[in-house]
Formats: structure tokens, sequence, C-alpha cells
């Protein structure tokens, strides 16, 4: 299995979209008011820098995965350790994704349908892929996937422009100041900082020497389309109503109507969304299975497919009554993994990389 740099580029711009512009602009508004774009800004600069950590890492072992290089630079029993606790990540992020966007499904499409359904037809799909094709097959979706996405934001945008009263932006900075931007930065930060797969993507990448161009412009790209999405969502709703929105940018697009013969846009918006939550969520199957089957000295890493599909699938089944659609995001990622395991780990694994002297490529995988 292998895929070039700009197959990475859309995954990795892909998958950064498909929930950053949805669930961390109303938390950022709500911190720094009219300033969220700034916030934004400032995350995607802090996003840059992480990813470029976790690339000069990659490049450092580029013929292995996390679970491979931690013990290589950490011994036998260190390194499987850090491995364990980026596959426990790994699996809480992706059923924190699966139950979201199954709720989010329930919520504006199928009503009457029981989530557990909506998660597994999700589950089947990510199975599928990975059986198929795995990380190649995904790359080559999220090639068709990104561009839809891609395109259909820009027309979104375009099509908003006269709900959109600049006033509402106003004023700059004097009433948040340094702190709250700052504050509402690690928001989106930590989204973007789900580059650490690359970790995990690098020994399947053909020419890794030169993925940094791609991967930092799959950070540059949806940042600002997260600081476009907040300057609309505070032109549209203003503060206080942009605030309190689950999912602002979907009620923006639902806002759309020009002469009652251009609306319902969210209808197709949606669709594909669920394409670009596909890609991300097969990533993570992918990551789960062939790491975890790393661990435990298993060959064919299909083999764990199955499990890691289970574990995803009985945690997204979570009731929402008792970890709330955002709760994951605000009390457990950005508090605890994103300085944990996007900022301070990969700093120290670089630090140890460059006294140990590895060397760049550390023979055939």
């Amino acid at each position: 299995m292998k895929i070039s740099i700009w197959q990475l580029f859309w995954m990795l711009t892909t998958l950064e979209i498909s929930m950053s512009i949805w669930l961390t602009v109303s938390p950022t508004i709500e911190i720094a008011r009219q300033d969220a774009w700034i916030s934004l800004a400032v995350a995607g600069v802090i996003g840059l820098v992480v990813t470029l950590i976790l690339v000069r890492v990659c490049q450092r072992h580029s013929t292995h995965t996390l679970v491979e290089f931690a013990q290589k630079l950490f011994g036998k029993w260190v390194g499987k350790l850090i491995g364990v606790l980026y596959m426990l990540v790994w699996f809480s992020v992706s059923a924190d994704i699966l139950r979201i966007f199954s709720l989010f499904i329930k919520q504006f499409l199928f009503h009457e349908t029981p989530i557990w359904v909506i998660a597994i037809l999700m589950i089947a799909a990510m199975v599928y892929i990975n059986y198929a094709g795995g990380v190649e097959a995904i790359a080559r979706f999220s090639e068709l996937a990104g561009p839809l996405l891609l395109v259909g934001i820009v027309i979104t945008f375009g099509l908003n422009v006269a709900n959109l009263r600049p006033t509402l932006l106003l004023p700059v900075y004097v009433d948040s100041g340094a702190i709250s931007i700052l504050k509402g930065s690690f928001v989106n930060a930590s989204f973007l900082g789900e580059s650490m797969m690359i970790m995990m993507l690098v020994p399947f990448i053909s020419n890794s020497q030169k993925m940094l161009k791609p991967t930092l412009l799959a950070i540059c790209i949806p940042s600002l389309i997260a600081v476009i999405t907040a300057i609309f969502v505070i032109m549209t709703f203003g503060t206080n109503i942009g605030s309190t929105l689950i999912f602002p940018y979907f009620s923006m697009v639902r806002f759309i109507n020009y002469l009652e013969f251009i609306q319902n846009l969210d209808v197709w918006i949606m669709f594909i969304w669920i394409f670009s939550v596909f890609v991300k969520l097969a990533i993570y199957l992918f990551i789960n299975s062939y790491g975890t089957a790393q661990l435990i000295g298993i060959k064919n890493w299909r083999v764990i497919i199955g499990f890691a599909a289970t574990v995803i699938f009985t945690f997204s089944l979570v009731p929402a009554n008792v970890i709330g659609m955002l709760d994951f995001a605000k009390f457990v990622w950005i508090i605890y993994i994103f300085p944990i395991f996007i900022v301070g780990l990969p700093i120290i694994l670089l630090l140890v990389s460059l006294l140990r002297g590895q060397s760049l490529a550390q023979g055939q995988k």
C-alpha cells in the first residue's frame, strides 16, 4: 500500500475540514466573541508549528510507524506504552466522531431512526474500504471527496454574501483582548492537531521526504476556511446567536434563500460532508487496526479490523445525556490530549531522535 504526497494532502484536508468548521466555530465565538476569526487565524499558526514538528519526526523515521519508532527510541516497554496510549486516544476520538455524526444525521435527516442503525451503516462502509484496499483506497476516495467539499463550501460562501452585516464584526480586539483570543485559538488548534495521525501513515507515503509542503498546505486551507466561516457566521447571526449554535456553518447554509428558488442547500452540503466524515473515520479505523496489530505482533493487520470496528461502534453508543455532544472535545481533547499527545510527546520524540542521532531513513520496512 502506497499513497502519494498529494493524496496525503487531500486526506488531511478532507478530515481537518470535516469537523473543524462544524464544531470549533461556536466555542471560539463563545470565548473570543467577534474576534473569533482572529483566534482561528492564531489556531492556524499553532497548527502549522505542531504539524511541522510532526513531519520532522516522521521524516526521521520514514519507514516506521509510531508504534515501531517509539520502541526504537525509548526501548520496548516504554515505546509500547506510548503506542498503547496513542491507540487509546485514537479509539476514543473515533467513537466520539461516530457518535456526533450519528446524532447529527438523526437530528437533521432521520428523526425516527435509531442512532445505532446510522452508526452501523457508517461502520460497515469503513470496514469495507479498509478490507478492500486499506489506506490506498481511502486516499483515492479522498481525492473525490476533498474537491467536492471545497467546491461546496466556496459556493455556500458566495450565496451567503447577501445575508452579511459587516458591522457585527466591530469592534475588533477591544472587547476581547489577547488572552481571550489566545484561549479561543486552542479549540481549533487542537482539531488541526489531528495531523498527528501521519506518525502512523508515514511508511505508506511515497517520497515522504517531500511531504512537508502538502502537509502544511493541508493545515493552511482548513484554517483559512475556518476563519472565513467564523466571519460569515458572526456577520450572519451575531455573536449571541452564533455562540449557541451547535453546527453554525450548517445553520448558515440553511439560511440561504434566493427568491424561493435557491434554497435547501443543506441537503447537498450534508451529502458531501458525509463523504468527508467517512474519510476521517476510515483513516482512524485503519490506524487503530494497523497499530493494534503491531502492538500485539500480528502481521496480517486486517484480522484486527473487525475488533477495532466493534470497539469504536460500542463506545459510540454512549448516551448523549452521559457525554454531551461536545463534552469530549471540551473536557478531554482540548485539556489533556492536545497538550500531551499532540504537542508534548511529538516534541519529546523529536528531541530524543535528534539526541540519539537516528538516521533519516532506517532501512526498508
